[in-house]
């Protein structure tokens, strides 16, 4: 019987020849990142100033988690897709066997959820190893990023299965990701933005995330929580629901 973890079986083969580099650049990333930005631009930080009680390497640190999620499932859901849908036509292929259009992208959906996981779990241990943490609580933090990364991915995706070529993704990484990564908080603090800027930042996945991130790691879980969690899931429910009609007007018109 076909289903979508034959979708996620084909792609971890493909990932299995690869994986030692990919493992190396999963631990290597957070490393240098944290060294770099979280030591090294968080010493020219005002001596004294914490956030909400954190220092800066803690308040970079969970941002940064966060922001790589963002980035990874973004790029999962784009490159990647368009291969199999334009360049490979693996879909065609697949759509040959049992496998349906929902099928398809619920595995691949579930695909970028194991890329993501193989990306946040070391970043995470790495995080734990420079002592950002302390509390147990702080592992919840693991599936956050991931629902918001799949957040990400899924009006991705959706987009994805539209275009004939990979030429808009340029405006997409600068028009929308950069934006993002500059603007939701993963730096520093929303509130230093003007009103414009804290609207924007408000109204973005990752600003989410990181709030969320950073009160089960750093802070008090608040009742905000629950609009935070709110958003992603519909996000992700509204990106797989339009990304299904969109792959099926694709693949089957």
């Amino acid at each position: 019987m076909s289903s979508p973890t034959n979708i996620v079986t084909r792609n971890l083969l493909v990932f299995w020849r690869g994986w030692r580099s990919s493992f190396f650049l999963s631990v290597l990333g957070p490393v240098m990142f944290l060294s770099a930005m979280g030591l090294g631009l968080g010493s020219l930080v005002q001596e004294g100033r914490t956030f909400d009680g954190a220092d800066y390497l803690q308040f970079f640190a969970t941002g940064i988690l966060a922001a790589s999620a963002m980035q990874s499932g973004v790029f999962s859901a784009t490159y990647p897709i368009m291969g199999r849908i334009v360049w490979q036509k693996t879909y065609e292929a697949l759509l040959a066997t049992p496998l349906s259009v929902r099928d398809i992208f619920i595995g691949e959906m579930m695909s970028i959820a194991v890329s993501l996981s193989l990306l946040v779990v070391p970043f995470f241990g790495v995080m734990a190893a420079f002592g950002i943490f302390d509390s147990p609580r702080a592992v919840l933090a693991v599936p956050i990023v991931i629902l918001m990364g799949l957040a990400c991915a899924a009006p991705v995706f959706a987009y994805t299965a539209t275009l004939e070529s990979d030429e808009a993704y340029t405006w997409l990484w600068r028009l929308v990701v950069t934006p993002l990564f500059l603007l939701s908080g993963t730096f520093f603090p929303i509130e230093e933005l003007p009103a414009w800027g804290r609207a924007f930042a408000h109204a973005t996945p990752l600003f989410h995330g990181v709030e969320l991130v950073r009160q089960v790691t750093l802070y008090d879980v608040e009742a905000s929580a629950v609009w935070h969690i709110a958003y992603l899931v519909a996000l992700l429910a509204v990106g797989v629901v339009i990304g299904i009609r969109k792959l099926d007007a694709r693949l089957l018109p």
